[in-house]
């Protein structure tokens, strides 16, 4: 296995100055874009905001929880008075094998989904910045950084439609599913936790295999099969202890791979589930 050199500001140096400028002189740059759900909103009501990257091909760069080693890709929102801020939504990554440890990237197209409220008092222009952070990584990781904004209007009527929006919505597919109708449980059994599902819809079948991508930052991810349980199905995840301590939660992407020409191929569920000794 090959190793990657970091390069960039708030990362471990070894290297001189010079290479790095030459070595971020190099990284290709990614295309950042920004698309406001409406671009007139009813106060009151609430509105999202996606974000698009575009990754050039050979590149990666990585999940807001890299794995051992990566930099995390994050984002922050600047927002003006008037506007209260929700969730963000990132798609499901993919592993990459290609260093010393296996960790969690994104390649080619993301799209993530922020969601906002525009309060009661809200209106005239709206402007929402957004800071972004991410290593671009091949042979070398290159911290990059860049901001984007919208900026919509607040007022009575009803909402107007931004024409760029339909294009960010089909990049929701790769956004994982949260199951308020599932039954989860999650249990500790050593250095393993196994992850137990009622009631989920669309699988996985029991024999496939699945992927679990926690949270955490720095745990790494977990490749295990699926087994029937209690009228469900059942996980068990090696090696999830850190240093002997087990996770309070298991909090994390579970992707399940289907067969070749499957609707839908991949399906990511969201896990959120304390965890009992």
């Amino acid at each position: 296995m090959k190793s990657l050199r970091i390069i960039g500001a708030g990362f471990a140096c070894g290297v001189a100055l010079g290479a790095a400028v030459r070595a971020a002189a190099q990284a290709p740059e990614v295309a950042v874009r920004a698309v406001a759900e409406y671009t007139a909103v009813r106060p009151g009501t609430p509105f999202r905001v996606a974000v698009r990257l575009a990754i050039p091909e050979g590149w990666h760069i990585y999940w807001t929880n890299p794995g051992p080693g990566g930099l995390p890709t994050a984002m922050a929102w600047h927002l003006p008075a008037g506007v209260q801020a929700g969730p963000t939504d990132w798609p499901y990554p993919e592993t990459d094998e290609s260093a010393a440890d296996v960790t969690n990237v994104y390649r080619g197209t993301v799209v993530t989904f922020s969601t906002f409220q525009a309060q009661p008092d809200a209106s005239g222009a709206l402007r929402l910045t957004a800071d972004l952070s991410w290593g671009i990584c091949k042979a070398v990781c290159i911290q990059q950084r860049r901001s984007v904004f919208v900026v919509l209007r607040a007022g009575p009527g009803a909402p107007d439609r931004s024409p760029g929006w339909s294009e960010m919505e089909a990049a929701r597919s790769r956004l994982p599913v949260r199951q308020p109708d599932a039954q989860f449980a999650a249990t500790a059994h050593g250095e393993t936790v196994t992850l137990t599902a009622i009631g989920l819809k669309g699988g996985p079948p029991a024999g496939s295999w699945v992927t679990f991508f926690p949270a955490r930052p720095g745990r790494k991810s977990a490749v295990a099969q699926v087994k029937e349980a209690g009228g469900g199905i059942a996980v068990t995840l090696p090696q999830f202890t850190t240093e002997g301590a087990t996770p309070n939660r298991l909090d994390g992407v579970l992707v399940a791979a289907h067969a070749p020409g499957a609707l839908p191929p991949v399906r990511a569920i969201a896990v959120d589930v304390a965890v009992m000794p």
